[in-house]
């Protein structure tokens, strides 16, 4: 498990978004484990987002690196799948 952004797409709810998990470290040492859904126009037209443009429909701090698996899980996304955020298109 890195202690840096790691990603994966996961379906979304909604079939105008994509959506993706993401694990980003808090500087406390915890885990912020998220699922977002990010309006398909604003990936494919490359336009820049903030956190209002997009829906979090998962949200999960997590105290212990070993605890991420399971979260993810939940999450809908198989923990093997998270990588890189480049690798899976997540909008950086």
């Amino acid at each position: 498990m890195s202690k840096g952004l790691i990603s994966a797409k996961r379906k979304s709810g909604d079939p105008d978004c994509y959506s993706w998990v993401w694990v980003l470290p808090t500087p406390d040492g915890r885990f912020r484990v998220a699922a977002i859904e990010v309006p398909k126009r604003l990936v494919d037209d490359d336009v820049c987002f903030y956190e209002a443009d997009f829906r979090t429909p998962f949200l999960r701090i997590v105290a212990e690196i070993g605890d991420i698996d399971e979260v993810v899980r939940e999450a809908g996304v198989d923990p093997d799948l998270l990588d890189a955020p480049w690798n899976n298109d997540f909008p950086l």
